[in-house]
């Protein structure tokens, strides 16, 4: 059987190795019967793609952030003490900040240097 090559050790491999480790061929790919037999064993290659948070729920999750909820707790002192422009200004820097999705882990790393280091 062909052995188990994870994506990460295949992208430290040159080419030639990974198509000689994969057992396949660059110009012609594999005959259907190595499809069927490849997909009998490792089954189809698909992601398991589960349901996504509601946007609504991410946005909402955001005000437990400490520095949303100290500015949220400013508004409402600002508004029991009648200065509604303090009020009005803090609520829309705390709604504002907590309106910017963070981005997805995979998209966050795939964005940053890389850190790993050449001898």
């Amino acid at each position: 059987m062909v052995p188990v090559l994870t994506s990460r050790k295949a992208s430290e491999l040159p080419v030639h190795e990974v198509v000689c480790v994969l057992q396949a061929d660059l110009q012609r790919g594999l005959s259907p019967e190595e499809v069927s037999r490849r997909r009998s064993y490792h089954g189809w290659n698909e992601f398991d793609i589960s349901e996504e948070e509601p946007l609504w729920r991410k946005y909402l999750s955001q005000f437990k952030d400490p520095l949303i909820l100290l500015l949220l707790a400013s508004a409402v002192i600002s508004v029991l003490m009648h200065q509604f422009d303090d009020a009005i200004s803090i609520t829309v820097v705390g709604t504002t900040r907590t309106s910017r999705v963070p981005p997805e882990p995979a998209e966050y790393h795939q964005n940053q240097p890389s850190t790993t280091r050449t001898s």
